[in-house]
């Protein structure tokens, strides 16, 4: 991951919406949107060798993949939750971005749920 170019644009798109923010404040939040879609876009092109690794690392160990899909589901969630929920706060739109974090529990909860029931299953068959 090239981290000084994703900071460096970051620092330059700052500066460049701090200027259209005082010249034209009605095109500040559409270009901090969009900075922000490249940002993630930039950082989910490495995201691909991570998750690869980590799907080879479970293949190695003899891992069931779909918990370590779960995982990967789990944190992909999350990262996109905090994500939405930051640009509804820089459009001060606060209640929406809750409502998207709460929206983001609930689809957790429900990829965690078959590994729940796996789960379960083997301890009742334990028992």
């Amino acid at each position: 991951m090239d981290f000084y170019k994703i900071v460096l644009l970051a620092l330059v798109s700052i500066v460049g919406i701090a200027v259209v923010r005082q010249l034209k404040p009605e095109f500040a939040l559409p270009l901090t949107v969009g900075v922000a879609v490249a940002l993630l876009l930039m950082i989910c092109d490495s995201l691909y060798d991570a998750v690869y690794t980590f799907y080879d690392l479970s293949q190695r160990a003899n891992i069931n993949g779909d918990a370590v899909s779960c995982v990967i589901k789990v944190v992909g969630i999350g990262y996109l939750a905090e994500f939405s929920n930051n640009v509804c706060i820089d459009a001060n739109c606060k209640s929406i971005g809750d409502k998207v974090l709460l929206a983001s529990k609930v689809a957790i909860l429900f990829c965690a749920l078959p590994l729940v029931r796996k789960l379960f299953e083997t301890i009742a068959g334990l028992l």
